[in-house]
Parts: C-alpha cells; structure tokens; sequence
C-alpha cells in the first residue's frame, strides 16, 4: 500500500500560474516517490476557523480538540496521513490569519497527530523582513523548531531560521523544477524583438503601477506592443484588475494577455524582449526561460534574496529617484542584447537546490 502524505498550503488553484507551477511540482515529486497525495488547499490555510490568536492557543489542548471538531475532513487527512508536507510559499510573513492558520496546523499534525511534517518550499519572515520581532520570533520559533525538515526557499530565510536556532537546509523554489520537467514539452518562443511585459505586485499602489507605466510608457520602441500578464488556473489574483486599469491610464494601447494555461502563461514570458515585475514567480520564470528582467520588490525580502541567489540585479526600488532612469535603462540592455540573465550553471544549481525539498521524503 503506498504511503501517504498530505500537503498543506497546496496552492495549485489560485493567484497565478506561477503558483500553480510550483505546487505542481511538489505533487509530481511526491508521487514520483512513490506517495499517495492528498492536499489542503492555501484557501483553507487562509479560512480556517477557530484561528489561532497565540502560541498559547495553538499549544492549549482543548483549542486543538475544538479546532479538530470544527474541521473533521481535514482531521481525518491528518490522522491518515503518513507524512505532511507544508508547501509554505510566501504565506509565512507577520501575524495576520493565514500565517498563524498554517503554523497552527503544523504544531497539529506534528504534536497532536505525531506526524512527521516537512516545511518546504517557502520563504520565512515573522517581522516580514530579516529584523527580529519579540512579538512574533518565539511564536515562529516554537512551531518550526520540532518539524522533521525546514527547507528554506531563499538565503534571507535561511539566515532568518539560523538566528531563531531552527535547523534548516538550503533549497530553492520549485517552479524551475517544474518548468525543467515539461520543458521539451512545452511550445516557447524567445524573442528579442517581443513586446514590453509588465505585470502587477501583491503590494502595488495606484501610485507605483503608475510609475511603472509611465517609465515604460517613455522607452517603448515604436510600434512595439505593452502586455500585462495576468491569468491562473482559477481564482486569479484579486490586484491584477487594478493594477492594469492604472496601468492604462499612462499607456492607452496596454495590452491584457490572460493567459489560460501554464504554457500560454510561460510563453508569453518567453517571448517578450523583458519583464518588469513585483511577482516572485514571474521573475523566476523569467530567470529560467533566459529573458531579461526587472523586479520591484515584493511583500517580503523574498525577491531580492531570489535575485542574488541568481546572479541578478537587486530589485528596484520606488523610492529611489533614480528607479526611472534605471527602468529604462534596463529596458534598452534587454532591448540591444546586454541585460543580465542567468547563466546555464545557475540554472543547474538551483534544481540542485529545489531537489533538497525532497531529502527524507
């Protein structure tokens, strides 16, 4: 009878493709060694009730009874299951509900179902950057220091496991897995003369997506096409209808390219001339199909930790007064050739590290 393991935090359903890449990938590798996969969805992760106010709760007895008695599917997915392996992503960030639902349904399955849980696949951020936070630290602490593996998808998180005394492995995010799985399946296109591809960012304002368009209003070449990539599998992210509407209002011809699938989704990443983008999976993608991009950061240090690991420049920042000027100074590099992009031993190295997800598994 094969094994069984129960992925929490399965995020293959929502936001974009980028997300669904990755947590179809930690499926794939599951069963590949021989697993029966169950999973929870990330919308459960976020709507889970009760919700876990402290550590004290999560630790106190007769919170877990009710919190069991509440939800009996996933309690039977718990107690059947062999092992758990929480596909973290980027949900481990501060103190709202969805981080403290997911480290509460680890403490669970390891404490109350004496499970073995594997921490994969994520970045790791309770002040929501690298600084220290009393507040949250012991909370982290307490949940991620019995776990059977902590695998860190970035360097920043891994630094921030060391100092909280959590023993972790190095690994990487498991979207170029996916993408070095179906490469020679998938139809991509590269094209140095592609259109300019934009995209949003979970912590985009009307005013940064502005000046986002506008630089990229000032260095289009013309004739060229501006696209805002957008698209998932279902339920896609809520900000990227905004984000397109301020988007236009600097560049009237803004193209929208919903793409419907993942190969829609990794080709128009492949064919555009760069990508200018807040999203981590777009700009790994980017990084692993060979075109030239530019982050802005994101929600957490997540982006630039993923940058550096990959050679890249730093993320740009909006408060920098020269943003503009290196936005569109990047965009002529990738236009003439010269923009920074991965090189093949990179690419090799971090499926090296997106592989040390499934040690032990």
């Amino acid at each position: 009878m094969a094994r069984r393991a129960l992925i929490l935090n399965f995020t293959a359903d929502t936001y974009h493709w980028g997300c669904f890449g990755t947590a179809t990938e930690v499926y794939d590798s599951l069963v590949e060694r021989g697993y029966s996969v169950a999973t929870m969805s990330v919308h459960q992760t976020h709507g889970f009730t009760p919700s876990p106010a402290t550590f004290d709760e999560m630790n106190d007895p007769a919170f877990r009874r009710s919190a069991c008695d509440a939800n009996p599917i996933l309690t039977d997915a718990l107690r059947e299951a062999d092992v758990v392996v929480v596909n973290g992503e980027g949900t481990l960030h501060r103190s709202h509900p969805a981080p403290r639902n997911l480290l509460f349904l680890m403490h669970l399955a390891r404490h109350h179902f004496g499970k073995p849980v594997h921490l994969i696949n994520h970045s790791f951020f309770p002040s929501g950057s690298t600084d220290a936070s009393a507040e949250l630290d012991p909370m982290y602490r307490a949940v991620a220091v019995g776990l059977a593996r902590v695998v860190p998808r970035e360097a920043l998180s891994l630094g921030v496991h060391r100092r909280l005394g959590i023993e972790a492995v190095q690994g990487f995010d498991c979207l170029p897995r996916f993408i070095a799985r179906h490469r020679e399946r998938l139809t991509l296109t590269r094209n140095h003369r592609g259109p300019l591809l934009l995209s949003g960012g979970v912590n985009f304002t009307p005013d940064t997506s502005r000046q986002i368009s506008r630089a990229a209003a000032g260095c289009r070449e013309p004739g060229q096409r501006v696209v805002y990539l957008t698209g998932a599998r279902s339920q896609p992210a809520r900000e990227d209808t905004a984000i397109y509407g301020f988007m236009k209002a600097d560049i009237p011809d803004l193209e929208c390219f919903d793409a419907a699938t993942m190969n829609d989704w990794l080709d128009a990443i492949a064919s555009a001339q760069c990508l200018v983008s807040g999203r981590f999976h777009h700009t790994l993608a980017a990084a692993m199909l060979g075109t030239p991009a530019a982050a802005f950061p994101s929600n957490t240090p997540k982006l630039q930790a993923a940058c550096e690991m990959l050679g890249l420049n730093a993320p740009l920042t909006f408060d920098d007064p020269e943003t503009d000027a290196r936005l569109v100074q990047f965009v002529e590099s990738a236009r003439s050739g010269h923009a920074r992009v991965i090189t093949d031993a990179t690419r090799q190295q971090v499926l090296v590290l997106a592989e040390a997800n499934f040690t032990g598994l």
